[in-house]
């Protein structure tokens, strides 16, 4: 299935960009009278990134802030497998992952004084090798292709989700799960980084108002505004770890009618992702599921999550041997903004089996 959504906000109240990207070229399942099941995910490929330019930075308000631009994208080998313990429906999912590269917000601007703006940048794009042919002028695919298999395997991570649910009452299940837990010394590391530093500055209270009417003297001055960009710098940095957006949620499965007819979906939990200036984020929301005898499934839902609001409505038409699903969904930060057709998304997929 793929999915590709991009969003803007408000830049009023900030300004923030999200890019997101999941492709899962093939998928294999064995569902045995939904008891017990197995499956194999064969490189799924994730992909997020993200700029933040808070509301304070635009407005040039005092204090100090961290923002600016992250992202990553990981390969991903996955073997899923459910079954069934005293009335517990358990789910794991074991994986091992490659990180392709990641980037964590490294940018801090501070208003001194409310007439002096500081900027300073130093961000590390960690990569499995180094980006010195591509960026610095060199080789490109030196890196790349003088040991590929020997790459791949130093950079490989291991985690695992695990999903418990129970039904405690006819018409009530509850649930929890936990997505990419980090196993201890087995997370992912890339050697290699490309740092780029800088320094901008720009103090009103030095203007110079007779230089700026006259001919005497320079404008603006050092001392008014200056610029210093160092040439990035490659090295290593003896594998820095690198681990997956960690997700915890608790949801429920409500069907006020007793049948899989209508179900209300709630969820509510939070994220831990360091591409983001501030990692720790809430999730959750509410979705609604129309199940027409599992020929046709309909999920409509106003959630929270990656950040961004999420309004989707996806189908899906199993005919056994064959099952299409197809989704759209409009996404933003602000919650207004959502229903206004920002961040306009789409999920295609396509099943075999029987």
């Amino acid at each position: 299935m793929d999915r590709i959504s991009i969003s803007l906000g408000d830049v009023f109240d900030g300004f923030r960009f999200h890019f997101g990207l999941d492709v899962a070229p093939l998928s294999i399942s064995v569902n045995v009278r939904d008891e017990w099941g197995f499956g194999l995910d064969i490189a799924h490929l994730s992909a997020t990134g993200n700029l933040l330019l808070p509301d304070n930075v635009l407005n040039l308000r005092g204090g100090e802030e961290l923002f600016g631009v992250g992202g990553a994208a990981f390969l991903d080998f996955g073997i899923p497998v459910f079954f069934h313990v005293h009335g517990f429906r358990v789910s794991l999912r074991p994986a091992v992952y490659v990180p392709v590269f990641h980037v964590r917000p490294g940018v801090t601007l501070a208003v001194r004084e409310g007439r002096r703006v500081e900027l300073d940048y130093d961000m590390r794009v960690f990569t499995p090798f180094s980006l010195e042919g591509i960026v610095g002028g060199g080789d490109a695919m030196d890196g790349l292709m003088s040991d590929p298999a020997g790459l791949v395997r130093r950079s490989l991570g291991y985690d695992i989700s695990l999903g418990v649910e129970y039904p405690i009452l006819p018409r009530l299940s509850v649930g929890v799960s936990f997505v990419n837990i980090p196993l201890p010394f087995l997370s992912a590391r890339l050697d290699h980084y490309a740092r780029f530093e800088g320094h901008m500055f720009f103090d009103s209270g030095n203007i110079d108002l007779g230089a700026l009417l006259g001919d005497d003297g320079d404008f603006p001055g050092e001392d008014v505004m200056g610029v210093d960009i160092s040439d990035p710098v490659f090295g290593t940095d003896a594998g820095r770890v690198i681990r997956r957006p960690f997700t915890m949620l608790v949801h429920a499965d409500y069907r006020p009618f007793g049948t899989r007819l209508v179900s209300l979906l709630p969820s509510l939990g939070f994220s831990v992702d360091s591409t983001h200036a501030r990692p720790v984020s809430p999730e959750g929301g509410l979705s609604a599921r129309l199940d027409l005898a599992n020929i046709l499934v309909m999920i409509a839902g106003i959630n929270y999550g990656g950040r961004r609001w999420k309004n989707s409505v996806d189908f899906a038409l199993n005919l056994r041997l064959l099952e299409i699903g197809v989704g759209f969904s409009m996404q933003s930060p602000n919650f207004v903004r959502s229903f206004q057709g920002t961040g306009l998304g789409v999920n295609l997929g396509i099943k075999l089996g029987w």
